[in-house]
């Protein structure tokens, strides 16, 4: 088969190189004829093109010069025109490079030049009959971007490019995908030979078109109609992920008590289908998680309850928070209802300085013991004037019980004054600070006042402890600081007192016979980048003199912010701390989404600590660095390496370790949900144990917690310890503790919450304690809070593990009045209608400039009114259709002093009247033009209206009654009377037709004598 089609190869090429070498002779013949002197060279191109040019390309040359008896050939261009064509045909389904390599790599036409007389494709026809084979026009788009937008309207610059003779009559045309909209199409029309065109062509791509890659085709037609060039273009459309969210309705208003219900529409005006989460404040009905498909729409209903015990006027919102899973965009729409109450609260008349009253039980059972004491407690915190210049607040609690079996309730009475914040009075207990050195702040019986001076700040303190033995001595001394400006004060400060007794801290024993004084200097300086903490401190005592020292920095650089401190204190420093050294060094640096700290902290601090309420601090030292990202708004990862050592500094040691490890974490959360993970992988050698081999160990926690809805939360918790660290045992233990425990708000009166502990840290307690704790609280009113507490554990070391530790609180809330504000009184007003269909709810009053709506029995209460004459108007929009009041409005009430007043508004339907004036004693009217000025009154009402042409009028929304009608005047050129009085009577919801008879008017003509001549 193969030799076949090498046979049958041979052949074609012999048989076309034969008849090339005929068009040879015929091309010089041409030549001859036309004076044209040959290119020697031009025979051997056509003679030899068999070794360069396949069959197809021959024939194309052959047909030319068979059918042009005269050869044109001019130049190099023709002839390389002849053999572009020739490439066309060689391969149809391919663009002419073929044909122009061949040109650009052939030596002859490359160098040499074909002249003739003319060109020997001018013939039209032939052009024709070669037409379908030629790229005449060449189609570009210059500007095709990357990715096209959906939702938006989008132009591209087309280029098109005539490689022939002037062609006219060119339109271009574009074919868009479907629903895509074209908005315009700049003019073609001719172009010259190479002559270039610039088209604009703007089209709308819709939101909801698929994202991806898109084919649209531009096309060039003739005069005729006909395409002579087309170009495929493919757009790639990005994804587009907008949303919309708005308020479809929300009502405007309604009554206090009843439920706003509200509708929100969610548009997906992109291209992608979404995951979308809704939340609000309010009531979601339906689903919270949704996908909602592109260029669609969901309704979402919202509702709120209000307190029908609001008694004031206001406007509660409703809004829908719509967060895209997808992109984790946030969009929020709004709606707002007014709310009127039906009544109106008197405020309190008088200035008031507020007071809590409270009774404490405290309870504590196990085995078959109970012990339960009761304590009291007088507390009060507020103004003393109306201009906020004097505050005051103190608080009693008694009897003192500190020796009671179980409990140690001890008593309490201190007091605090300010005055227009420049000064301020400390009385009774109080434990003062006066500096980060220097003694520890001794609660006891004692004053402190504050004063500040133009820019000083001076104090002066006493304090005598009288509740324990530790730090029994007295304290005092005074400060001063000067605020040289608003970033930077310096200060001074002295204090005396005695030594104490042994302390938490072996490291510091007892110096009972020690007295002395410490000086401390302090310097600090704020700004927005800067902050500088300091402090110098001098013991001088009977016994010894010592200093301490301390300095904290915090600076921030743009994105990167250092933060340090130093703490040195002597051995024999007399103050808090004492042989003490800490110092700690960190770098924080922010990147967009990445935060990276490294740091290191040294603490070995001892302090003077009442072993009954406090534990030594531990010594340890950390080197750390960690790296921190965070994935959107919801997602937070970090990891964090160190390398540690902490120690117990009690005796008996629970803990002394070294260790380097790995600690992670990651937290997501988000309105609902928030879901922690995270733990620690470590080596750690236990330097209390006898093997001092680094063991692997590992702790890690999970914690939960999910809100159902505004009134219920649930949380849950485990955690798994793997650790050697704590006791001198050499083996790892394992830990497990997990808790869990829900919230509930029945509403703002009544919330409870239980959680369930099954232990506490082994650094605190490696002992096992399980614990149930439950609080409750409930407001029955404005003046009346209880509170529950309950706490059912398992101690350690009793034969009886289980006890009961249970609190209970009764508070009373009251305000002392100081003042009368208010001279007022107040309105009862009640709506009355004899024709029971008609609705007397939601009817607006408005007094005063406060407004509220009737109820469903037609009652109001207006308070906080001024005394003497009120004005009540009535809201005539909010009647029902055909509803007037009887009376005049506004209603005239008088206030008086702390009392209200009966206000009935009576409603009723309206009436109408429709009359016509009549010539009762013609047959037609002697006046054609009846139009005047009409007045119906009574002794409450008047009305007036306009009669027409033909003397027709309408009195509408008629209070029912007897009236008197009148004709006040006319108002044409004609002039007309009524024959006699007339009188109507309209019936409540009825309407009246009457007649009424007028007569023409006679006009007198009286002329007055005056002094004047006629004539000459």
């Amino acid at each position: 088969m193969k030799t076949a089609l090498q046979f049958i190869s041979l052949f074609l090429f012999l048989c076309i190189g034969c008849a090339t070498e005929v068009q040879a002779e015929d091309f010089d013949a041409a030549n001859k004829k036309n004076n044209v002197k040959p290119n020697s060279k031009i025979p051997a191109l056509l003679k030899n093109k068999t070794s360069r040019f396949n069959s197809n390309e021959a024939k194309l040359i052959e047909h030319f010069l068979k059918e042009k008896k005269k050869t044109t050939v001019t130049s190099k261009k023709t002839a390389k025109s002849i053999v572009e064509k020739a490439a066309v045909i060689s391969n149809s389904n391919e663009k002419a490079d073929h044909s122009i390599s061949i040109i650009k790599n052939d030596p002859i036409l490359k160098n040499e030049s074909i002249k003739s007389a003319t060109d020997p494709f001018t013939d039209t026809q032939e052009k024709k009959q070669i037409g379908t084979y030629i790229e005449q026009i060449k189609i570009r788009v210059l500007n095709l971007k990357d990715r096209y937008e959906t939702n938006k309207s989008h132009t591209v610059i087309v280029e098109v490019e005539n490689n022939e003779t002037k062609t006219t009559g060119l339109k271009m045309e574009a074919d868009l995908p479907e629903k895509w909209n074209l908005i315009s199409i700049s003019d073609l029309g001719s172009l010259d030979t190479n002559e270039k065109k610039m088209v604009l062509i703007s089209f709308y791509v819709p939101a909801d078109t698929p994202p991806g890659s898109v084919p649209a085709t531009f096309h060039i037609k003739n005069a005729n109609g006909s395409k002579i060039e087309s170009k495929e273009i493919v757009f790639s459309i990005e994804p587009n992920y907008d949303l919309d969210v708005f308020n479809i309705y929300t009502p405007s208003k309604l009554q206090a008590g009843e439920t706003i219900e509200a509708k929100y529409e969610i548009k997906n005006k992109g291209n992608v289908e979404q995951e979308i989460f809704l939340s609000s404040k309010n009531n979601i009905k339906g689903d919270k998680l949704i996908k909602i498909a592109p260029n669609s729409s969901i309704t979402v209903d919202l509702s709120q309850e209000t307190n029908a015990k609001y008694y004031d006027f206001r406007n509660i919102g409703t809004y829908l928070n719509v967060i895209s899973n997808t992109t984790e965009k946030v969009y929020k729409s709004f709606g707002s209802t007014q709310v009127f109450p039906s009544k109106l609260k008197q405020k309190d008349a008088f200035f008031r300085y507020p007071i809590r009253a409270s009774l404490n039980y405290n309870s504590h059972t196990y085995k078959n013991n109970h012990f339960s004491t009761i304590s009291s407690e007088f507390i009060g915190d507020g103004y003393l004037d109306l201009d906020k210049k004097n505050y005051l607040n103190f608080v009693i609690r008694a009897p003192k019980q500190q020796n009671l079996k179980r409990f140690g309730v001890t008593d309490q009475y201190s007091l605090i004054y300010k005055n227009n914040n420049n000064t301020t009075v400390y009385l009774g207990d109080h434990a003062y600070y006066i500096n980060r050195l220097g003694f520890d702040s001794r609660y006891g019986m004692g004053f402190k006042v504050d004063q500040n001076v133009k820019d000083w700040t001076l104090s002066a303190f006493y304090s005598k402890p009288r509740l324990y033995s530790f730090n029994s001595e007295a304290l005092f001394g005074f400060k001063s600081v000067y605020h040289f400006t608003k970033s930077i004060h310096l200060g001074v400060a002295l204090e005396r007192s005695k030594g104490t007794v042994m302390g938490a801290n072996k490291n510091i024993e007892e110096n009972l016979d020690e007295k002395g004084q410490i000086a401390t200097f302090n310097f600090e300086y704020r700004n927005k980048n800067t902050f500088i903490d300091a402090e110098s401190s001098t013991s001088m005592t009977n016994k010894n003199v010592d200093y301490a020292n301390y300095i904290s920095l915090v600076q921030k650089y743009k994105n990167l912010t250092y933060s340090g401190s130093f703490t040195v204190a002597g051995k024999n420093y007399f103050g808090t701390i004492r042989n003490s050294l800490q110092y700690s060094n960190s770098l924080y640096y922010k990147l967009n989404k990445f935060d990276f700290v490294v740091g290191q902290t040294l603490s070995q601090v001892n302090k003077r600590l009442d072993p009954l309420f406090y534990a030594a601090e531990p010594y340890y030292e950390n080197f750390y660095g960690k790296i921190g990202y965070r994935f959107g708004s919801k997602n937070y990862i970090n990891i964090r390496l160190d390398k540690r050592v902490r120690e117990d500094q009690l005796e008996p040691k629970n803990y002394f370790y070294k260790e380097h490890g790995l600690d992670y974490r990651y937290l997501y959360s988000n309105s609902a949900f928030v879901l922690s993970f995270n733990g620690r992988i470590a080596k750690t050698q236990n330097l209390l144990s006898e093997d001092l081999k680094y063991r692997n160990t590992y702790s890690h926690n999970l914690n939960a917690s999910y809100r159902f809805s505004d009134h219920l939360t649930l949380r849950g918790g485990i955690n798994h310890n793997y650790s050697n660290r704590y006791g001198k045992s050499s083996f790892n233990t394992n830990y497990y503790r997990y808790s869990m425990g829900f919230n509930y708000n029945f509403n703002k009166n009544f919330r409870i919450n239980t959680s369930y502990n099954s232990g506490f840290s082994p650094e605190d307690n490696y002992l096992r304690r399980d614990f149930i704790n439950t609080n409750l609280t409930i407001r029955a009113s404005k003046n009346h809070l209880f509170e529950i507490r309950a706490n059912y554990y398992e101690n350690p070391g009793a034969v009886n593990k289980k006890e009961l530790l249970a609190f209970g609180k009764y508070t009373y809330s009251f305000g002392v009045p100081l003042k009368r504000i208010l001279e007022q009184g107040g309105v009862n007003g009640y709506i009355q209608v004899n024709d029971k269909a008609i609705n007397v709810k939601d009817i607006k009053i408005i007094a005063a400039g406060k407004s509220l709506v009737t109820n469903e029995k037609g009652s109001f209460e207006l308070n906080n009114l001024p005394l003497g004459k009120n004005y009540i108007l009535l809201d005539e929009s909010t009647l029902p259709f055909g509803v007037i009041p009887a009376g005049k409005t506004p209603f005239e009430v008088t206030v008086q002093k702390d009392k209200n007043t009966d206000l009935n508004i009576e409603l009723v339907k309206s009436a109408s009247v429709v009359g016509t004036f009549i010539f009762p004693k013609l047959g037609k009217p002697i006046i054609n033009n009846l139009e005047g000025f009409l007045k119906m009154e009574n002794e409450n009402f008047t009305y007036t209206v306009e009669s027409n042409v033909k003397g027709v009028f309408k009195f509408q929304n008629i209070v029912p009654g007897t009236y008197k009608l009148t004709l006040i005047r006319y108002k044409g050129n004609q002039f007309f009377e009524m024959e006699k009085e007339t009188q109507i009577t309209v019936i409540e919801g009825e309407k009246a037709v009457i007649e009424v008879p007028v007569k023409g008017k006679e006009r007198k003509i009286q002329f007055k004598s005056k002094n004047f001549k006629i004539g000459a």
